[in-house]
């Protein structure tokens, strides 16, 4: 009997071994996983973002071997390795308690989706896979339409990869949750081919999807699609700064860059749309806006706000080119750090045969601007984002042409620092302004 122990504990001891090797391996894997996402929210081109796409690939090769009482806190490493660097914008406007709660507490809400394991000996990684993919997908749908957590602005996997036409395109056909299927689509045949023919088939699996997500962004670009009328976007702080509601000066600034942006066009083109940002032009400036659009014979798009009572309504208005107000939207969505009333409104209006709309800054991340515009030849934002940092603007343009391609609508956009850029109907970005100084966007036929 006492001949047999010592061969029972080097088992034992050897089995214990095996199953910390595995834990281990489990947290590597969700780390890897989570910061790969991380950092190509961060990357400034479409190709260096592509790794991002291999991000759900140790995901489910995690789900399939992390042991199940171990199951959630491998799914807070992913969700924390990815969620905290890219919601650090969060500490700019919000108290340091807020922000963290926000950050890490949807971290940990989000590996509560890592429970499924328990469910895997039952039913077996071909059903838990999906499902995994199904809740997953599904809670970003609910969370971007949902009251509360709609205010968030919390990355979605998209956001790593938002630079690939291909992957814009394809989410112009139902949004985000249909971008983020497509990448954890990936990361399910990438485990699989992992599991069934070795690790050497599934990298060689992993090359090909790269390579064919990599042509597929060029093959977009070429796509029949309708590009934003004859513009001009000005990108311009006022002087007083970020926040800083404009005042004369800043607006002859506006006009100083737009004159000379004009001078160097060709006016035969038609009429040009001006863009301005969301700048707050005091009411004030009107008439000699209104003067200025019909001496230039441009549209003029423009941010202001309009006081009623104790609330501020801030709006998009936009002169036609005899100095008279075709259109004005107001703002529905306020953000958490701004003082304001919002308002919904979808107006259009028809010139020059062409149908345009505008919109304000926050609206243009809310998936309920894609009913608002649709039907429109071409459209125009005016922005804010120099409170936030690199990070969320690149998530602002971002929602932009994803919301584009969704409603088929040429966009311009006009920023304080940026992001300042066009794109075409299916979300293509075709013109933009490289870095957050002042600058004029022209954006050709």
């Amino acid at each position: 009997m006492r001949l047999g122990w010592p061969a029972r504990r080097r088992c034992s001891k050897v089995v214990v071994v095996k199953q910390q090797r595995e834990l281990v391996c489990c947290y590597v894997l969700a780390l890897m996983a989570g910061a790969a996402l991380a950092l190509g929210a961060f990357m400034p081109v479409w190709w260096l973002q592509l790794g991002s796409l291999l991000a759900f690939w140790p995901v489910f090769v995690l789900l399939r071997m992390v042991p199940v009482r171990r199951a959630y806190s491998a799914g807070m490493v992913f969700t924390s390795a990815w969620l905290i660097p890219t919601t650090y914008w969060y500490y700019a406007f919000m108290p340091p308690w807020l922000a963290f709660a926000r950050s890490f507490g949807f971290a940990a809400l989000l590996a509560n989706a890592f429970w499924l394991v328990l469910l895997r000996k039952r039913w077996g990684m071909r059903i838990v896979g999906p499902l995994f993919m199904l809740v997953w997908c599904a809670w970003l749908w609910a969370r971007l339409h949902m009251p509360v957590t709609e205010d968030w602005w919390l990355p979605y996997s998209g956001y790593s990869l938002w630079r690939n036409s291909a992957l814009i395109w394809i989410g112009g056909f139902g949004g985000e949750a249909v971008v983020e299927a497509v990448i954890l689509a990936v990361g399910i045949v990438l485990a699989w081919a992992w599991v069934r023919r070795g690790w050497r088939a599934s990298a060689a699996l992993a090359v090909a999807i790269i390579a064919v997500v990599a042509v597929g962004n060029f093959l977009v670009r070429w796509l029949p699609a309708r590009s934003t009328s004859p513009a001009i976007a000005v990108q311009m702080m006022t002087r007083g700064g970020i926040d800083q509601p404009a005042t004369d000066n800043d607006v002859s600034d506006l006009i100083e860059a737009t004159d000379q942006a004009l001078q160097e066009r060709d006016t035969s083109q038609g009429t040009i749309t001006v863009v301005w940002p969301e700048n707050s032009i005091p009411t004030a400036s009107e008439s000699r806006l209104a003067e200025f659009a019909a001496e230039r014979r441009v549209r003029l798009v423009y941010h202001t706000s309009e006081q009623q009572g104790d609330d501020d309504y801030k709006k998009v208005v936009i002169l036609d080119q005899d100095g008279q107000r075709i259109l004005t939207n107001y703002k529905e969505h306020i953000a958490p750090d701004e003082d304001g009333t919002g308002r919904y409104t979808d107006q259009h209006a028809v010139t020059d045969g062409r149908d345009i709309t505008a919109y304000v800054c926050y609206d243009m991340h809310y998936p309920d601007i894609v009913g608002r515009l649709r039907g429109a030849d071409s459209a125009y934002a005016t922005l804010d984002d120099a409170t936030y940092g690199y990070l969320q603007k690149q998530f602002h343009a971002a929602d932009i042409s994803l919301h584009a391609a969704q409603a088929g609508v040429p966009v311009t956009v006009a920023s304080i620092n940026g992001p300042t850029f066009a794109v075409d109907s299916h979300g293509v970005v075709r013109e933009q302004v490289a870095g957050s100084d002042r600058a004029v966007l022209v954006v050709d036929r």
